[in-house]
């Protein structure tokens, strides 16, 4: 959602997980973890976050029953970390740019079973565009 006219932006819709991910950057690898997801991209939690515009790899661990899904993403937006923010706070929104379409698919389902009927509006109302 945009914070300044309060539109939502999203493409698709998003919901709540607590997934742990592994990002490859310029800078390394790092641990975090993803708080939302979409088929479109996802907020990563993490305690650097990257700038905008920065490309990385990414490898979710979305359950035990399944294989780590695998995307190169770029940071949209990034809430760096400072000495007096709650460490939930700090993290970055990313849209994904190269998924495989299995991995897509496998991201597809989980953000649908997870969907609460409220959201299903939500859903139908993107259907039709």
């Amino acid at each position: 959602m945009d914070r300044t006219t309060g539109i939502e932006r999203r493409q698709h819709p998003r919901v709540v997980v607590n997934w742990p991910v592994i990002m490859k950057s310029t800078q390394g690898f790092m641990a975090g973890e993803t708080k939302d997801v979409s088929n479109g991209g996802a907020f990563i939690s993490c305690r650097e976050p990257l700038k905008p515009k920065e490309v990385f790899e990414l490898a979710i661990s979305v359950s035990l029953l399944h294989p780590r899904v695998k995307a190169i993403a770029e940071v949209i937006w990034s809430n760096p970390s400072r000495h007096n923010d709650e460490p939930e706070f700090r993290g970055m929104g990313v849209r994904f740019i190269k998924i495989a379409d299995k991995d897509l698919e496998l991201i597809s389902a989980l953000v649908s079973n997870h969907l609460k009927p409220a959201d299903s509006h939500w859903q139908e109302e993107k259907i039709t565009d």
